[in-house]
């Protein structure tokens, strides 16, 4: 989970109940496992995860599409949650290898880049 908002919006009067994580499923299985190596690693160095966000996002440029907002309210929106101590992330991550939604990723990207250059791709 990178953050969490839970309130009302000053300007739109809307209510905020989500927080926004980083869906490993969206990143391709062989990116998974070094990516949560690099995170792990610079987090522990900066203690900063805004800088390491930073750090990740030019290094793995993919990791904006991996990002989701979940809402946690009503209740019933989420069930089951566990905490994965930081020790156990790398095994919780690779735990996931059976889903992979990064061709998803690839084809809407793809798609954008057909939109924005006709006839080139």
């Amino acid at each position: 989970m990178m953050y969490a908002l839970e309130g009302t919006n000053p300007n739109t009067g809307h209510q905020w109940r989500f927080f926004q994580s980083i869906n490993f499923t969206y990143i391709p299985r062989a990116s998974r496992r070094q990516f949560a190596r690099d995170w792990t690693r610079i987090l522990q160095q900066t203690r900063n995860p805004r800088f390491t966000w930073e750090l990740c996002k030019r290094r793995y440029p993919y990791i904006k599409h991996a990002i989701r907002r979940y809402f946690f309210k009503p209740t019933y929106y989420i069930s089951q949650l566990k905490e994965i101590p930081f020790d156990n992330m790398e095994d919780a991550i690779t735990s996931t290898w059976s889903k992979d939604f990064s061709k998803k990723i690839k084809t809407a990207v793809l798609q954008k880049f057909r939109t924005a250059i006709p006839g080139r791709i």
